[in-house]
């Protein structure tokens, strides 16, 4: 008998999971909707399922459509709202600056989209007030990367709105009389870290220009109650302020990075790993993920030609089992790389930079 009301259990879910808009992930879209929530009432991916389980019970249980037992009591919230309920029910306020997680964002942006939605209900049909963060007002402590020895040290940053700048200080004396640094927030991109960096986790990318090239610095939180919230607001901070000032080109959602090979001018020479970033229309190439100042940069045109290379010309020495190049009007880039998808990726994001520009 147990048995009997399992598989009817598991019929109603599976039936449950053919309405619109439960085939796709509530939170990041991917297709895989093989978890649950019973509290809920929505259908989420396995990458999720693990974020859900983290809020606690109280605000998500998680079960196996396929592996778990299903009660009628389980089923109740699924029959009742659905993704697609749940998503106008907890994202509906959802400011436009905010970004909504797809399958291949970083961890960071998918946990605290989550934790946003469900634990703090920022965005919930019956939540007003719009977050103080989100309003482009932020100051506080952070941990900045040393360009020099690359320690981290305590800074003390604010949004400053007389001179439209991100400004930090010394902690020590951070009333205005010790300003180490100003950056120009309409020459600033600021981007969630790769999860590749390890270093240091919940960390923020900002890149500004200084003089002719790009600077970087990597910031992460300093607070130990919760470093994950702590960054992400500063990064919505940011990029609020920017919108305000009329700076939304300079949101950009992505930057797509990994690890390159890389031959001098036109091939001509031994092949070397570069950290490389494709952002704001430019791949730029450091020694090390988390160098302050890039080797090179080489400008995207809509009119360059970026292809999967089948044979190297003799010229060029052997190394990498894949290889793309960009030709632009002076010069052709040879990039190699181990796996056939990191290259196709790259030609991908390549050519949405280039249709972008048309």
């Amino acid at each position: 008998m147990q048995s009997a009301n399992t598989d009817k259990g598991q019929r109603i879910v599976e039936n449950i999971l053919k309405n619109p808009g439960n085939s796709c992930c509530v939170d990041c879209g991917a297709l895989d909707c093989s978890w649950a929530s019973t509290t809920l009432g929505c259908f989420v991916c396995i990458r999720c399922s693990g974020i859900h389980r983290n809020l606690g019970v109280h605000i998500s249980r998680i079960k196996s459509v396929q592996l778990d037992r299903w009660t009628d009591s389980d089923c109740l919230n699924l029959e009742r709202y659905g993704n697609i309920k749940v998503a106008n029910t907890y994202g509906i306020n959802k400011p436009e600056i905010y970004r909504h997680p797809n399958k291949d964002s970083s961890r960071m942006l998918i946990e605290h989209w989550i934790r946003a939605k469900y634990e703090w209900k920022e965005f919930h049909v019956e939540t007003v007030q719009v977050p103080v963060y989100l309003k482009g007002v932020k100051s506080g402590t952070l941990l900045k990367k040393g360009k020099k020895r690359g320690c981290w040290l305590q800074r003390h940053f604010m949004l400053d709105r007389l001179d439209n700048t991100l400004s930090y200080y010394d902690t020590a004396n951070s009333s205005g009389q010790n300003l180490l640094g100003q950056i120009n927030l309409k020459n600033c991109y600021v981007l969630l870290t790769n999860d590749k960096i390890v270093e240091k986790p919940n960390c923020l990318h900002i890149l500004f220009t200084k003089g002719n090239s790009m600077r970087s610095i990597y910031v992460c939180a300093n607070s130990v109650r919760d470093p994950l919230k702590e960054i992400i607001e500063w990064y919505y901070a940011i990029r609020s302020f920017q919108t305000q000032l009329g700076y939304a080109r300079n949101c950009v959602d992505t930057a797509y990075e990994s690890y390159l090979l890389k031959t001098p001018a036109e091939g001509k020479g031994s092949w070397k790993r570069r950290w490389c970033i494709l952002v704001a229309g430019s791949i730029l190439y450091y020694k090390n993920i988390m160098d302050p100042f890039p080797k090179g940069e080489v400008k995207i045109s809509k009119d360059d030609k970026c292809e999967k290379l089948h044979n190297l010309p003799k010229h060029v020495k052997s190394g990498p089992d894949y290889v793309f190049t960009l030709s632009t009007k002076n010069r052709t880039y040879y990039w190699g790389v181990s796996a056939e998808e990191t290259c196709a990726q790259w030609i991908k994001h390549i050519d949405s930079v280039q249709k972008d520009m048309l």
